[in-house]
């Protein structure tokens, strides 16, 4: 205990809420680059790799949560998670797509623009965290979904989500504002919390961060596998094609957000305390720009309705006739509510299709 509370003895003046107090600048000890030297690399191919994939998922995203905030997918509460998670997996793909796409191309490191790269980083590792907590509530709400018997289901009806989404809300915000950033490095084209500028590195240890990267993995496993059995179990009794057809969307797109996830939260953790080769570090940026990208490609490729209401949003009404993209749809209920619905007899009134 007494090591955990000497490594987050600096937390606050190696915080954004510090930077802000003191006229935009980081701490004159841990982040001072007077004198220092730093060398980076320029990574071209890298930097446009990830400039481009950020903005194609920004451009595939973005109306997608438009159309979510506009339809009558906000009347569940999933969606009010899912939106929420929306915005903040938004400004963690400005950070490690276009941000560190354009530092890379340019072969910078923190001493380079230590104000900005600062900034971008407190707002990258704190929403990072913000959207593990999200996701588990999302996974928490799934289940509740699934399993009537569930305690917690209350806190997820009616006028009680908007106090729940509180939860991610505050630890978005603690996480942005009182922790130690993640500032990036051309070399190795990810973000550290070292600065590298010639002091121990335990001085830079982010203890919240290295918590929350563990439980999101035990977690997100354990709420996801829990899922499927669910969902298997019932399948089972239930002896129905649809309930076999969702058993197999909900445990690919488990797999593809858990995957992602639990490999960009492991391999931070790890590079905070162990050597990691150049290759593993640069698996680790990419995993972590796919956790947040896979949702909104969750949202295109296995939601019909969330797509046709995109293609409604962007795609003009005289090309979508002349290409007979029809510009009428039919509502279907959420995978798990339609489940559920089939085996309880409810009537529901939700549209769309989540994790």
């Amino acid at each position: 205990m007494s090591k955990i509370l000497y490594l987050m003895s600096n937390d606050l003046d190696s915080s954004l809420n510090y930077y802000l107090r003191n006229g935009m600048n980081p701490h004159s000890l841990y982040y001072n680059c007077t004198g220092v030297q730093q060398e980076g690399e320029r990574r071209p191919f890298l930097g446009v790799y990830f400039m481009m994939v950020g903005l194609l998922i920004l451009s595939i995203y973005i109306p997608c949560l438009i159309v979510i905030s506009r339809s009558d997918l906000m009347r569940s509460s999933c969606y009010k998670i899912m939106l929420y998670l929306g915005l903040i997996d938004i400004c963690c793909l400005v950070v490690n797509s276009l941000i560190t796409g354009y530092l890379g191309f340019i072969g910078a490191t923190f001493c380079s623009f230590p104000r900005f790269i600062f900034f971008a980083g407190s707002i990258g590792c704190g929403c990072w965290m913000g959207s593990c907590a999200t996701c588990i509530l999302l996974a928490v709400n799934r289940c509740t979904d699934i399993n009537h018997n569930i305690p917690l289901r209350r806190i997820f009806i009616g006028k009680n989500i908007y106090f729940t989404l509180l939860i991610p809300v505050f630890y978005t915000v603690y996480s942005v504002f009182f922790t130690k950033p993640i500032l990036f490095n051309s070399l190795y084209m990810s973000w550290f919390f070292n600065p590298f500028i010639g002091l121990e590195s335990d001085k830079y240890v982010n203890v919240s961060h290295t918590i929350n990267n563990c439980c999101v993995s035990l977690c997100a496993a354990s709420l996801y596998g829990y899922l499927s059995f669910l969902i298997h179990w019932k399948n089972r009794h239930a002896q129905s094609e649809a309930l076999s057809k969702t058993q197999k969307q909900i445990l690919i797109q488990s797999i593809l957000i858990c995957t992602c996830n639990a490999t960009a939260a492991f391999i931070y953790v790890y590079m905070q305390f162990f050597y990691s080769p150049p290759s593993v570090i640069l698996l680790g940026q990419i995993a972590w720009q796919c956790a947040h990208a896979s949702v909104c490609v969750v949202y295109i490729t296995w939601n019909r309705t969330i797509r046709r209401k995109v293609k409604k949003l962007l795609i003009p009404k005289k090309w979508r006739k002349r290409n007979a993209v029809t510009s009428t749809f039919t509502v279907t209920r959420p995978i798990m509510s339609l489940m559920t619905s089939d085996l309880t007899k409810a009537t529901w009134s939700n549209s769309g299709t989540v994790f």
